[in-house]
């Protein structure tokens, strides 16, 4: 919970059999904070007659890289789960990626200018600027001979 940015960012998580974990995250989440996270769904289930109400009550989406990119840009946290119904089915225990060609999140959150300020964040706590190879090939070896 303390690794979710401020503003919008993209929450990537491992499908498995019953993405358990990820329900919990989101109800967490939103009981903590008051923030919700849209979840990017299975195109599949958008033909459930009836089924449109819940996923406007639920912040679930479908339609892929265009509307997943004007959620963040809305600010939302947006949740997905590249496996799939994929991963789901043929996972084991090892929790290998499934993800096959699924590269869209990636696209998404380039698109967005998301995960960017996570790093930047990282990189202005971390980082001296302007940066040195020298200075930071020194604060390692530093860093090693002090433990």
């Amino acid at each position: 919970m303390d690794k979710i940015p401020e503003g919008p960012g993209l929450i990537v998580f491992y499908h498995g059999a019953f993405p358990l974990d990820y329900y919990y995250f989101v109800s967490r989440l939103y009981l903590r904070t008051g923030r919700f996270c849209c979840t990017v769904v299975d195109y599949h289930f958008s033909k459930i007659p009836g089924i449109k109400l819940f996923y406007n009550v639920e912040g679930l989406t479908h339609n892929g890289r265009t509307e997943c990119t004007d959620i963040l840009k809305r600010g939302y946290l947006l949740g997905v789960l590249p496996g799939g119904t994929r991963e789901a089915l043929f996972s084991d225990e090892n929790y290998d990626f499934l993800w096959g060609s699924r590269t869209g999140f990636a696209h998404v959150a380039r698109d967005a200018k998301v995960t960017k300020s996570a790093i930047k964040d990282l990189r202005d706590k971390y980082q001296e600027i302007p940066g040195s190879i020298q200075r930071a090939l020194l604060e390692r070896f530093e860093k090693h001979l002090e433990k």
